[in-house]
């Protein structure tokens, strides 16, 4: 059975660099990822966005983008309504 991917980065060449859950857990690597995402190197798919949820939540999810700066939001508030925008965006996988 393959893994499914939570997040991939186009880099390093040539084949990229898969995000699984125990990459997710740990924040600072979570803060780099945004920081990929941002300059459009990365994405996190549907189960990703799940799984970085159900870890940390939203609220330390907003603290982590407040480092990174992926997400232009002034409040929680704004904060989760842009990730469930950006969640709804994504494609199917």
């Amino acid at each position: 059975m393959d893994k499914k991917w939570l997040a991939y980065r186009i880099y390093p060449e040539p084949s990229g660099t898969e995000y699984q859950h125990s990459n997710l857990i740990d924040k600072a690597e979570v803060e780099c990822l945004f920081d990929y995402c941002q300059i459009l190197e990365a994405m996190i798919s549907r189960d990703g966005w799940k799984a970085l949820i159900d870890y940390h939540g939203f609220q330390e999810l907003y603290r982590i983008n407040k480092k990174s700066g992926w997400f232009d939001s002034d409040n929680l508030e704004d904060f989760i309504f842009e990730v469930e925008s950006h969640i709804d965006s994504l494609p199917e996988l």
